[in-house]
């Protein structure tokens, strides 16, 4: 087989097995989804709570085919309507919500004028996205009913971190550099007698990256720990072991093949706002979900080792 064919073939397989795993995910009330505090993933989780189960699997099946644009093509899959609309709201929920709050702090404040300026602006041309519709028969009853949407959402990270130190709360995140001592330890834990090489950067933004056969080929994990916030965040790449020269910088090598990159769970691979009584925890989730693609990568490469994929 020609490595085209091969690669094609590895990203439907990787995109079937996405579905799989966020099907599972929504059957287990989200067992994964539900370690993350902030960031993407965490909206993606609080929007997908308050839907019912068809809802559910509708904005996964959505999610996957923006995640894989070109594989969802290759298999004649497209963005429905009722997906287009969860989307929609899984992107402007939050968006939105927050232009709400400045809206509601104007009111509060005795701006009525410049509220309802803002209210029409910045919050009421989002009401398909949010609502499912925009033709509401008056300013109130479309007021009433962003009340009630926004009414128990949570508030962000962000939000919660802002209060407390406008509180006076010192708060205080586990450093890069432990993050990435922690994780170093916990992969080579779980994956040491898999791992062929191993290799790490302190200096400006620390990293650390783990090699392991697979199929023939190089399972490579990389870690980075964040550049101004210290965060974890991980992905995988699959390349072949023979490499090429850079033409006008010999010294510089790459794969000569590379099957597939920046792959991870779900495409949600990212935690932040770790504290010292989280980190334990954190870096166990981060392990784990690293841990469900290297499990299932020798069956996603099954008939398509390295040794039986030809060049194009």
């Amino acid at each position: 087989m020609n490595f085209s064919k091969a690669q094609q073939e590895f990203q439907v397989r990787y995109y079937l097995w996405s579905i799989s795993e966020f099907e599972k995910e929504i059957e287990e009330s989200f067992p994964n989804l539900r370690s993350f505090k902030a960031g993407y993933a965490w909206r993606i989780y609080q929007i997908i709570q308050q839907l019912n189960g068809k809802e559910q699997l509708t904005l996964a099946h959505g999610l996957l085919k923006r995640w894989h644009p070109d594989t969802a093509k290759i298999l004649g899959e497209n963005v429905s309507t009722e997906e287009e609309f969860l989307l929609s709201k899984c992107d402007e929920f939050f968006p939105i919500k927050e232009q709400y709050q400045i809206v509601q702090k104007l009111e509060k404040s005795g701006q009525t004028e410049l509220a309802r300026v803002a209210f029409q602006r910045c919050v009421c041309p989002y009401a398909a996205k949010i609502l499912g519709k925009s033709d509401f028969d008056d300013e109130e009853t479309l007021r009433s009913r962003f009340e009630a949407v926004f009414r128990h959402a949570p508030s962000t990270f962000e939000e919660k971190l802002a209060a407390r130190k406008q509180a006076g709360e010192k708060i205080k995140f586990v450093s890069k550099r432990k993050l990435q001592k922690i994780i170093t330890e916990k992969f080579k834990d779980t994956f040491g007698n898999q791992c062929l090489d191993h290799r790490f950067d302190d200096l400006v933004d620390p990293s650390s990256d783990f090699e392991m056969k697979c199929c023939g080929w190089v399972l490579s994990t990389h870690f980075w720990f964040g550049r101004r916030e210290s965060l974890i965040n991980y992905s995988h790449t699959i390349s072949s072991p023979t490499r090429i020269k850079h033409p006008e910088t010999p010294g510089i090598t790459g794969p000569a093949m590379l099957m597939g990159e920046y792959i991870s769970w779900l495409c949600m691979n990212q935690w932040e706002y770790i504290s010292a009584e989280e980190v334990e925890a954190t870096c166990n989730d981060a392990i784990k979900c690293c841990g469900r693609f290297i499990e299932v990568a020798p069956k996603l490469l099954k008939g398509l080792e390295f040794e039986n994929i030809t060049a194009n």
